[in-house]
């Protein structure tokens, strides 16, 4: 059978980093792009004014005095200045195109064909032709110098947006965090909430947007409490009414039986005595069960629950007096625990109850509670398989329908021990054995303060 895989959940955290980080990287980059085209544009503006001048002003010179050294000393300063493979280079050529002067040194390749006024890019150099009268004059100036200065201002912008970038992730990553943190607070607030606790949700862990539906989990909540104390407060009650009028009637009941003579009658008298001691038991079932729904947490108060134990084993004791078929290991250390002491007895007690009723062997019933922290209750029976005892787990649910019991007993431990910090494992068959359940009731212990 294919299994279908589980559906992939988006991390909150990772989506707002990557919705805030995203456009800001988008943006980063628009940014460099505009820069450069900009900072480009300026440097040849720039680089040809002043091209477009020093034409003129050698053309100038050159006409006024074709064989002056002016020329050379115009261009000394660049020498000065600059280094060989900075410095501009100039032609002049007549009207037939022959070069009467240039600079020294000089690329012959740089030289254009055209004596028409126009400015080019080539090799790596601005070129310039300008044609005044007969004389016509080409500058050359390498780029090197102008590339280097856009990217020195393109390399000082991308460290700008890196650092501003670095601290912008920083800033969205400690946002997002502290997003993710509320709300994972808030939806651990939420899962805290159970049929014992229905309080309103700390609106402390919360964002605006997410009142309304809080305000509406708050709403379904409150009804949910007043349904579930209403429940409550009717089966406590009803056993609580069901119990003085039963019991006067198992009074009457036996009252009457030393008065009866016949012994159909007292046989029926007898099924019905059975039928009101059951009763009896399910009232005191319900009674728990209710008490165990209305919360039985840790206490505050440390305290010995040994005593506790031992009672409840006295108790089990004078139920069954034949060594044989119950086994009883006493504890023999305090045990000192946080555990409310009416949890511990429900919890045993029933545990007691359902070794006893589900007992069907020649093996007696055995309880152990000489290990710190432990009480082992094992009875001989049938084997159970994995899905019997997730079963017998569930409110009213029996393995063997024809017992006294009401599949209450299990539930009820289950709940005390959730609400009180124990634990309880059960297991079939028995250790060393091919039958057999046992139940292991494991007790926090409260280390002294």
């Amino acid at each position: 059978m294919k299994q279908t895989s589980a559906p992939h959940r988006v991390s909150l955290f990772r989506d707002l980093l990557k919705s805030l980080l995203l456009p800001g990287v988008v943006a980063a980059a628009l940014g460099l792009l505009l820069v450069h085209n900009l900072v480009e544009a300026e440097y040849d503006e720039m680089q040809d004014i002043g091209i477009h001048a020093k034409a003129q002003l050698l053309l100038e010179i050159y006409q006024a005095n074709p064989g002056s050294p002016a020329l050379d000393n115009l261009m000394a300063f660049e020498a000065r200045m600059m280094n060989p493979e900075e410095r501009s280079s100039y032609w002049f050529r007549d009207a037939a195109g022959r070069i009467t002067a240039h600079s020294r040194p000089i690329d012959p390749a740089l030289l254009p064909d055209s004596l028409q006024d126009d400015i080019i890019t080539t090799q790596d150099h601005r070129i310039l032709t300008l044609t005044r009268g007969n004389d016509t004059v080409t500058i050359a100036t390498p780029m090197g110098e102008r590339n280097g200065a856009i990217r020195d201002v393109v390399l000082g912008s991308l460290l700008g947006f890196i650092i501003l970038g670095l601290l912008f992730a920083v800033v969205a990553t400690l946002a997002a965090r502290r997003s993710a943190g509320v709300i994972a607070r808030l939806g651990t607030n939420i899962s805290q909430k159970d049929e014992h606790n229905l309080t309103p949700i700390d609106r402390a862990n919360s964002f605006a947007e997410f009142e309304p539906a809080v305000d509406r989990l708050d709403t379904l909540m409150a009804r949910l409490d007043a349904a579930l104390t209403a429940e409550r407060a009717f089966a406590t009650n009803a056993a609580h009414e069901l119990r003085t009028p039963v019991a006067i009637c198992l009074a009457n009941l036996q009252r009457l039986k030393t008065r009866l003579s016949d012994p159909a009658t007292t046989a029926s008298a007898t099924e019905i005595e059975r039928g009101l001691k059951r009763l009896i038991r399910l009232i005191e079932r319900l009674l728990q069960m209710s008490r165990a729904q209305s919360g039985l947490e840790l206490g505050t108060v440390r305290a010995d629950i040994t005593p506790v134990v031992s009672l409840m084993l006295r108790e089990l004791r004078e139920r069954v007096t034949d060594d044989a078929k119950l086994v009883i290991q006493p504890p023999i250390a305090p045990l000192w625990s946080r555990v409310d002491p009416d949890a511990m007895g429900i919890i045993l007690g029933n545990l007691f109850d359902n070794a006893l009723k589900y007992s069907a062997g020649p093996m007696p019933v055995t309880v152990d509670a000489s290990q710190q922290g432990r009480v082992i209750i094992s009875n001989d029976c049938d084997t159970l398989c994995d899905a019997d005892l997730e079963q017998i787990k569930t409110r009213f649910i029996r393995k063997t329908p024809v017992s006294e019991g009401f599949g209450l007993g299990l539930s009820i431990v289950q709940d005390l021990c959730r609400q009180s910090g124990c634990t309880i494992d059960i297991s079939s068959p028995c250790a060393g054995s091919l039958r057999g359940f046992t139940a292991t009731l494991t007790i926090p212990e409260a280390p002294a303060a």
